[in-house]
Formats: C-alpha cells, structure tokens, sequence
C-alpha cells in the first residue's frame, strides 16, 4: 500500500516521524514482553527515539523538503493537545485501576495521531483509527488482556513507522 507515493515530498517531516513511531513501536512492544516493566522499557525507548530522531531529522527531512508552518502547528498542537488530555483524564480515571488508566493513555495517544496526519500524511490517520479500534474493542471486551493490548499497540506504531520510513527514504 503506497499511501504517500503520490506526493512523498508533501510530507517532509514523514520520515523522522517514521523513525520515532518504529523506534517507540518496538520499545512498546519488547514493554509487552516484561510487561510488569512495561513503563521503564518505554521510558527508555521513548528517550532513545526522542534522540536518534533529533540526530537524523535532519538529514531525512533535507531530503524531502521544508515543512510548511502549518504542518509545524498542526504537529505542535497535537503533542499539546495530547500531554494537556492526558493531565486532565489519567487523574479522573486513576480510581478505576490499572485496566482503566492503560486504555486511556492509549486512547489519547491514538486520538492525538489524527491531526497530525497534516504534518506527516494518510498513514497517521490509519495509525489513530487502528490504535483506537485496539482500545475500544478492550473496552467492550474484558477478556482483552492489557499485554495482548500493549502488544498490538506496539505493532501497529512499529509498523506504521516503518511504513513511514520506507516510503519517504
């Protein structure tokens, strides 16, 4: 599936944010692992991705043009928006356990990919629907076990990165 192969260079900032998707992608998926360390092994990942992308951003968007301001905002806004929800509703549902707060960070994070399909293409919104398919299917089956969900999270941010990655560079 060629999602960007029409106009690669419309989104600049595709590649960088592929390599942070695959890199975070992986670190969620290694959490599913040693679920019970599922926190530090995203925490470390999530350092690591935040680093190896600012080292190569660079290069990788050079290749595939400037972003425009709007790309810019709408990326900005979406981490704002996100890091502002998840303060507001982790707080609220934190009474309801574990379960409860999982697949509410989830939930926000997937939501949050959807305006930023300006700034790094289609795939971002393939990504937001499919991570939010994985949280409300958990939520309407209790059987759904928090490592099968974490799990599959991580597939679909590490696939949706490589996706990214591939299809600009």
């Amino acid at each position: 599936m060629d999602l960007l192969a029409a106009h690669p260079s419309s989104y600049p900032l595709a590649a960088s944010g592929g390599v942070f998707l695959a890199i975070a992608g992986l670190a969620i998926l290694l959490g599913a692992l040693r679920f019970q360390s599922r926190n530090v092994v995203l925490a470390v990942g999530g350092a690591l991705a935040a680093v190896v992308t600012a080292l190569i951003a660079p290069s990788l968007t050079a290749r595939a043009g400037v972003p425009t301001l709007a790309q810019i905002v709408w990326l900005a806004a979406a981490v704002i928006a996100e890091i502002v929800f998840l303060a507001v509703f982790i707080r609220r549902v934190w009474p309801r356990g574990e379960r409860a707060v999982v697949l509410t960070i989830l939930g926000i994070v997937a939501l949050h990919f959807l305006p930023m399909a300006p700034a790094f293409g289609p795939p971002l919104v393939l990504l937001g629907l499919l991570c939010a398919a994985n949280v409300l299917l958990a939520v309407r089956w209790s059987d759904y076990s928090l490592r099968t969900i974490w799990a599959t999270d991580g597939a679909l941010k590490l696939a949706i990165g490589a996706l990214l990655v591939r299809q600009i560079t």
